[in-house]
């Protein structure tokens, strides 16, 4: 009987391929989103310091100056107060996501040499689309050996790269390699790598 998958798809990654070819050994990066580096955390720290002191400025004359009462006040203080708020919890979010990476990254160097492939199948699949109708991102609802399935996402590593179309999605039934570690049955703490082929190329060359 099959276990029901993990909503949690940290550690376990997609990594969409052309065509399957025969591997000796794991994939030695996770692919993971490229995130804000120490000079793009310092741009932004400078950039929330800037809004921080000029949105305490801005209270600082609303609430000496006159105004039609203490609910214009309360109602601007909100508005104006919540630009920092919303800047600040993003660069600790970011910086919180790019230390989680690269543990996970470090975890997974460690046990790459003790990952076997085995053979899977696509159960289900979740595509979200861009503005664009591009894909931003899709998640596979894979089985495994043992019984087991869970999820893997894919992303791609940075905002700039080329979008993905939605014929390229490996369809419900497409066969996936999964590497992990002896022992690790898809859950959150230890990574997981799923090869799956790109669809458009299979159903092109009438092969995988």
């Amino acid at each position: 009987m099959l276990k029901p998958p993990s909503d949690d798809t940290s550690g376990r990654v997609v990594h969409l391929l052309e065509r399957f070819d025969a591997s000796e050994s794991a994939p030695e990066s996770l692919l993971l989103p490229v995130r804000l580096g120490p000079v793009g955390r310092s741009l932004f720290v400078v950039a929330n310091v800037v809004a921080t002191i000029g949105a305490v400025a801005a209270l600082v004359l609303l609430w000496s100056g006159p105004t039609p009462g203490w609910w214009y006040d309360a109602i601007f203080t909100v508005l104006v107060g919540f630009i920092p708020v919303v800047l600040w919890a993003l660069l600790i979010g970011s910086v919180a996501e790019t230390r989680k990476d690269r543990a996970m990254q470090e975890t997974w160097s460690e046990l790459r040499d003790r990952a076997r492939a085995e053979h899977g199948d696509v159960l289900a699949r979740d595509i979200r689309l861009a503005e664009d109708g591009s894909v931003s991102s899709f998640e596979l609802t894979v089985s495994g050996a043992e019984s087991s399935t869970f999820r893997a996402q894919w992303r791609p590593r940075s905002a700039t790269g080329r979008g993905l179309l939605q014929p390229q999605v490996p369809g419900i039934g497409a066969p996936v390699r999964i590497w992990r570690a002896p022992g690790n049955t898809g859950g959150v703490d230890l990574p997981v790598v799923v090869e799956a082929a790109d669809q458009s190329v299979v159903t092109s060359s009438g092969h995988s």
